[in-house]
């Protein structure tokens, strides 16, 4: 139940990537709605993807908030008995009295500045993700989907027309350490949560063995850093990060400055 509420919590405060992008306008949450939650409600049982997980965090503040209502959400969209695709959220806003139709988004990204035009520069840990997909995939399939024939029978006899659309992209954004504390073009700079290295990197920088560690599941990646409480030295932590980089995949991994009493958030990737 903590641990639940701490990674809630670690979504909320997880800033806006940007607030409009192409054409792309973020859902505005109210933070200061949190103290008056019921969190008895929020409940997850399964074993859910983190993405999954994290849609999950949205629906129970949507469920929570006295700005919203939630009408429906995760709604196949089928023809002929093809999927055609997913709507994430159909709100109602009280306060601006109209529908929503609300995608939602959580990313990890690594910036890269090696490729020459800004916006190719974010990458997923693993190499296989990318801002520029996710948007054309927001703009190209996403979002139109709602305007197709074959949608409005799953709407409750609710115009088309008369949703707005909006999105919830949430991101967290890891750049090289020699670009820490300085401004990245696009983005919502807040969205900076730390660095990445490369595991050769990593191990031979002397400094980074006078620090302790923790290696976070990947259910509490969304968590605030600061709310862990069991640490580890460099020696006890190194064997489980070669485990995952054998494996292709690039850890994130809390550190302790113990001599300054600070934690950050880092990855080391396998390539």
């Amino acid at each position: 139940m903590n641990n639940l509420k701490t990674q809630f919590l670690g979504f909320m405060n997880t800033p806006s990537l940007f607030k409009e992008l192409n054409g792309l306008n973020q859902i505005e949450l109210d933070i200061n709605e949190i103290k008056d939650f019921d969190f008895t409600q929020l409940n997850i049982t399964s074993k859910l993807t983190l993405g999954s997980r994290i849609e999950r965090f949205f629906e129970f503040y949507i469920q929570q908030s006295k700005n919203y209502d939630l009408i429906k959400n995760n709604i196949q969209i089928i023809n002929n008995k093809q999927t055609l695709g997913e709507l994430d959220f159909l709100l109602y806003d009280k306060k601006a009295k109209k529908y929503l139709h609300v995608e939602h988004v959580y990313k990890f990204y690594l910036y890269d500045d090696s490729f020459p035009n800004e916006i190719d520069r974010y990458i997923g840990p693993n190499k296989n993700d990318t801002f520029v997909k996710k948007l054309a995939k927001l703009k190209n399939k996403q979002l139109p989907l709602l305007y197709k024939n074959e949608t409005q029978e799953y709407l409750e006899g609710i115009d088309i027309n008369s949703f707005e659309q909006k999105i919830c992209f949430k991101g967290n954004i890891y750049v090289p350490i020699d670009l820490l504390g300085k401004d990245i073009p696009i983005i919502n700079n807040s969205c900076v949560r730390g660095f990445y290295i490369s595991s050769k990197e990593f191990i031979k920088q002397k400094h980074f063995r006078e620090f302790e560690y923790f290696l976070p599941p990947r259910d509490d990646w969304v968590s605030d850093c600061n709310t862990n409480e069991i640490w580890t030295t460099f020696d006890e932590v190194i064997d489980e990060i070669d485990l995952l980089l054998n494996r292709q995949k690039s850890p994130l991994i809390w550190l302790k400055n113990i001599k300054e009493n600070k934690t950050q958030s880092f990855f080391v990737t396998w390539r």
